[in-house]
């Protein structure tokens, strides 16, 4: 295989430098850099660090982002960390990479990760990741612990029959239950289909959770990418000409991911997540897929972890590590207080729905 020429950026002030015997580290632009896609594209990537999430995620909200990869005498691509800085009202950090359920630096050695993560920390700029596979970057001491978050996944590379029987038995009987009652599923890869169930999104954040959605553009930007190479499906299960809970599923390689889901409280007895889950898990193994991704559950919603462990044949967690140099101080907590607080305003039933949305538009990115 030809060497792959990586294309150089200059982002972040890292150059092309010496990384070990006979080995560069190159600052490259993720979004279509051949290094940096064969890296994600291997068995050690994942979607979050593909360059059409990460094109969405900088089309969206304008983050720069830049991925350091070493490169070795043979001019292949070995090891790999992007990032981008985020500077707002609650200070200057790097994020690898905002609003990614994980991302874990491709690596093949501890000295990588040190090759990679040492020009990040010489900066003097805190430094945030979130990583799933354990190695060098759990194991830094200038990193603290500052989360962790739930993850799950099952095996698709079993017979249908086999899948189902691995269900919880609540999980089988609900599935009988929602068929009886007459619940539907439909999956489509339309704009129009996004677009449902980010209306359906939007009004369950707010009702719901009184929390503000990422904005249309946001998942518009994320159809428009992966639509091009045939991986979005957008699953929407309705009951009596109602749709009542979405999903939106990426694929990449060969894991097909649960990214986003909505379902209305009060049509739950119907038990649509349940139907529209195994379906979409049928439609994974018709694809091909050895894997489904649920994502990351936060620990404070027991509900939403224990409805994915109801399907899953693998548990993990995701730990969010954060370095502060010596001497930082963090930005003023008013600042998330006060998101908080416009957040509440803003998601109240009083507040007209157009209203919240242009809200989550411009405040989103601060989420981060």
């Amino acid at each position: 295989m030809p060497a792959l020429q990586p294309h150089l950026t200059a982002a972040r002030g890292i150059a092309e430098t010496p990384a070990g015997p006979g080995t560069i580290r190159v600052s490259v632009d993720p979004r279509n850099d051949p290094a940096w896609e064969r890296l994600v594209g291997s068995s050690r990537g994942s979607v979050f660090g593909s360059p059409v999430w990460i094109s969405a995620i900088a089309d969206t909200y304008g983050f720069d982002v830049a991925a350091d990869v070493c490169i070795d005498p043979d001019g292949r691509p070995v090891a790999g960390l992007a990032c981008t800085d985020v500077s707002d009202f609650r200070g200057v950090r790097q994020i690898s990479l905002p609003f990614c359920d994980y991302l874990d630096p491709v690596l093949d050695s501890e000295d990588r990760w040190n090759e990679l993560v040492g020009p990040r920390l010489a900066r003097g700029l805190p430094l945030q990741l979130r990583v799933l596979e354990p190695g060098p970057p759990r194991d830094d001491p200038r990193f603290e612990h500052a989360a962790e978050l739930m993850w799950h996944a099952t095996d698709l590379e079993r017979d249908q029959q086999e899948i189902l029987a691995g269900f919880h038995p609540q999980a089988r009987q609900n599935l009988r239950s929602a068929r009886r009652r007459g619940v539907s599923v439909r999956f489509g890869t339309s704009l129009d289909d996004m677009r449902e169930f980010h209306e359906l999104h939007r009004r369950v954040r707010k009702r719901k959770y009184r929390l503000l959605a990422q904005p249309a553009s946001f998942f518009e930007n994320v159809w428009e990418r992966f639509a091009s190479i045939d991986a979005v499906t957008i699953g929407l299960a309705s009951h009596e000409g109602a749709v009542i809970a979405g999903a939106v599923y990426l694929f990449w390689r060969d894991v097909m991911y649960y990214k986003f889901g909505a379902s209305i409280a009060e049509r739950l007895a119907v038990r649509p997540n349940e139907l529209l889950a195994w379906e979409s898990i049928r439609l994974g193994v018709a694809r091909g897929c050895r894997k489904y991704d649920w994502g990351v559950s936060d620990p404070a919603q027991p509900g939403l972890v224990r409805f994915k462990r109801k399907f899953a044949t693998e548990e993990g967690r995701v730990t969010v590590l954060r370095h502060n140099p010596t001497g930082y101080s963090p930005a003023d907590s008013t600042a998330a207080h006060t998101l908080g607080e416009l957040t509440s305003l803003l998601t109240r039933d009083d507040v007209p729905d157009e209203v919240t949305q242009r809200a989550g538009e411009v405040l989103y990115r601060y989420f981060c």
